[in-house]
């Protein structure tokens, strides 16, 4: 957790020389080049700590959320594609749902984590699969720098009676004469009564929609250690847990509907010079029932996961050199699934990589990575990617460069899709893109406190056997599509100040024409060329921020043009929207005590607007967000 705020503007993937990312292992993301890699201010996501993933990126970022409703399951598509193609890493593991292909939003709190990543495009040279649209990093990193103990306690009230607690610490430590520790621990829980009323709400064009009642608990805990020898090594232990409920209409019991979602996540890592050796162990474990509950359906699947990759460096000065990473990854799976029969369904995945990155001098850079992935009873593609970055034009207040990238993409379909009674469909063949995407960004300095930033990027994603549940035969899934995805992103960032008055102001455009281009059935003919379910042509958002000592406004936009809920556009779709929410922060310092105090409003134009089941999402609401700080006199770095 961040226990104070970092100033730089950070809206793009980070620059760093090659001095700099040679000490220690290289991040995946530093070999995407090419590609757009947004890095998230750690100054918001200090800011919204309280917030999910799912109501978080929604105003930093040009994607589509695809909700259920208040309080339930979230996903996230990138540019068109499905939630099925983002994939979501936890310390560079992919902790997607196997039998489901996806992660919850909803359930996945920003506090948790000190770096977050968004990357755009097919990246699964470097990640693996799933990452056919695009993937979200979440990193935990140790600060052996920190002095004392550091602890922190948190509430947030809002008027929907909605209710968030947090409570965590920060400690590093010394162990012995060759030994750092360096941990985190945060305790999270929330319960969601989402009341908004039983009358239906009605759109600016006249359409009526109902909410839904539902009863979301959620609750948590993240612990991260770490141990560094005076020479280098670490070793480090990274624990997710968590256990959330959902009920739909709890006040029925004839209508009511129970989800408990909980996941079991370990990590255990060794880093010995640039050699990493990863073990990890994960559970999902969903439970589902109606009525009663009596007899809830039960999903369990273990992963076991076994990772090694060494990084090589050929440096000859600090913008000019060779890293290559090569690695490979084991990973056992133990499914058991009622729909899946009493059989418990036994699985080994295997992923060989080299990512190689070459910088030619200051101004071109490139990238080749490959990938090659195994399955049991099944056949992932070969996946290489090739991406350049070139400075075109640089001046001491001045920078403009140019990137582009083109790769290969897979999704090894999910266990639901491939292991379902009568339903799945082993003979499944894997979803394939094709990504290319360039790009241009301008970055001006006017004074040393006065900048800004430009950058457009355009893409073309044509993906290959996309799956489907065909209703022509009784839902059995089936390769029936082939869409390409199209389009364009605008990107602004500007920084400035006035005395003691500072302004951030980050804005996005998305424009994404995704359509079916070939049928596989006679069913999808009728889809040929038409916009895809749920995605938006446009998209708009932003954040800016106003600070003055120590109070700070920000305020949060968003709009999404419309949307259609069927293939054919057979129906009328979806309006568009635009949401609006604002914070108002001061922090308030004695001694070693310090306090955030926070007034939030969400969507204050108290818009209407459904959700994929067609009912509405959350209206206007107030929160009160409080957090609490304390930090030790004493360093607690004795022996």
């Amino acid at each position: 957790m961040v226990l104070s705020a970092i100033a730089p503007h950070l809206y793009a993937q980070k620059e760093q020389s090659l001095c700099e990312v040679t000490v220690r292992g290289v991040r995946p993301e530093r070999f995407m080049v090419g590609q757009k890699v947004q890095e998230i201010d750690s100054v918001q996501l200090t800011r919204f700590r309280y917030s999910t993933l799912a109501d978080f990126l929604q105003f930093q970022s040009p994607v589509a959320f695809k909700s259920y409703g208040a309080g339930q399951a979230t996903s996230i598509a990138f540019r068109g594609t499905s939630a099925n193609h983002t994939a979501v890493l936890w310390n560079g593991v992919n902790i997607n749902s196997p039998s489901l292909g996806q992660s919850d939003f909803s359930t996945i709190p920003v506090a948790g984590f000190d770096q977050m990543s968004v990357q755009y495009g097919s990246a699964a040279s470097c990640v693996g699969t799933d990452a056919v649209g695009g993937s979200i990093q979440l990193r935990s990193v140790p600060d052996f720098k920190q002095k004392g103990l550091q602890t922190l306690a948190a509430f947030r009230l809002e008027s929907s009676e909605n209710y968030t607690g947090q409570a965590g610490l920060r400690f590093n430590q010394k162990a012995g004469k060759n030994w750092i520790i360096s941990g985190k621990t945060l305790l999270y829980g929330s319960i969601f009564n989402n009341d908004f009323g039983t009358e239906p709400h009605r759109t600016r064009q006249g359409e009526s929609y109902s909410f839904e009642p539902t009863r979301t608990t959620q609750k948590g805990v993240l612990q991260d250690l770490y141990w560094q020898h005076q020479k280098g090594n670490l070793f480090s232990l990274n624990l997710w847990l968590t256990d959330n409920t959902l009920t739909i209409q709890p006040h029925q019991v004839p209508l009511r509907e129970v989800t408990r979602t909980q996941a079991y996540r370990v990590l255990g890592s060794y880093q010995i010079g640039k050699t990493l050796i990863r073990t990890g162990f994960i559970r999902d474990v969903i439970d589902y029932g109606k009525g009663e509950n009596l007899t809830p359906s039960h999903t369990e699947i273990d992963r076991f996961i076994l990772r090694t990759e060494h990084d090589f460096s050929w440096i000859q000065s600090c913008d000019k050199g060779t890293n290559l990473k090569i690695g490979a990854e084991l990973v056992h799976y133990n499914a058991r699934v009622d729909g899946y029969g009493d059989e418990v369904k036994r699985e080994n995945r295997a992923d060989f990589y080299a990512l190689l990155r070459h910088q030619f001098n200051g101004k071109l850079s490139a990238s080749l990575n490959l990938r090659q992935a195994l399955v049991t009873r099944f056949s992932p593609p070969f996946t290489p990617s090739l991406g350049v970055e070139y400075t075109a034009f640089t001046r001491p207040r001045t920078k403009i460069s140019f990137s582009g990238n083109t790769s290969l993409s897979y999704r090894v379909p999910t266990l639901n899709e491939r292991y379902w009674v009568n339903l799945g469909n082993p003979e499944l063949r894997p979803e394939r893109g094709f990504n290319k995407e360039i790009g241009v960004t301008w970055k001006q300095r006017l004074a040393e406190m006065n900048q800004f930033s430009v950058s457009v990027t355009a893409f073309h994603n044509l993906i290959d056997d996309w799956t489907y549940w065909n209703p022509e035969r009784n839902y059995r899934v089936e390769n029936l599509q082939q869409v390409l995805s199209k389009g364009l992103e605008f990107t602004v960032g500007l920084k400035t100040q006035w005395h003691k008055t500072q302004l951030d102001a980050n804005l996005n455009y998305g424009l994404t024409d995704a359509s079916q281009q070939k049928t596989y059935g006679p069913y999808t003919q009728d889809f040929i060329g038409k916009q895809l379910i749920y995605v938006p042509r446009h998209t708009f958002g932003g954040t800016l921020t106003t600070t003055h000592g120590k109070a700070s406004l920000t305020v949060q936009q968003q709009f999404n043009s419309e949307r259609y809920s069927t293939f054919d556009h057979s129906g009328r779709p979806f309006a568009p929207y635009f949401l609006l929410n604002a914070v108002l922060n001061y922090q308030f310092q004695k001694g070693n005590f310090r306090s955030d105090i926070a007034l939030q409003g969400n969507n204050l134009t108290n818009t209407v607007y459904p959700n994929l089941k067609k009912n509405v999402m959350p209206l206007r609401t107030l929160s009160l967000n409080v957090i609490f700080y304390f930090q030790s006199k004493q360093p607690t770095n004795e022996s």
